[in-house]
């Protein structure tokens, strides 16, 4: 399995972020946690990251990631950046 380099989670945290932050409400997340519920999300899925996306839902700040696994599988992986816990 490959690993992603902490290079590519930040610069691909920090585009996303730049395009997401205008659509999560005006609080946005610091980078910092946007890239460790990404780290959350994909130890707990692992694979390589499709897309990111910071949303609010139902007035909290949620991390959504989109994994795809060795198998060319989906999964969308939403985090609590406050916990770095996987929401179910």
């Amino acid at each position: 399995m490959k690993k992603i380099g902490g290079a590519t989670v930040f610069t691909a945290a920090m585009l996303l972020f730049s395009f997401n932050n205008a659509f999560a409400g005006s609080e946005g997340l610091p980078a910092d946690q946007v890239i460790s519920a990404i780290q959350a999300a994909v130890a707990a899925n692992p694979g390589n990251i499709h897309e990111v996306e910071v949303e609010q839902k139902q007035g909290k700040l949620i991390v959504e990631v989109k994994i795809i696994d060795a198998q060319g599988q989906k999964t969308k992986v939403k985090i609590d950046p406050e916990k770095n816990e996987v929401i179910h």
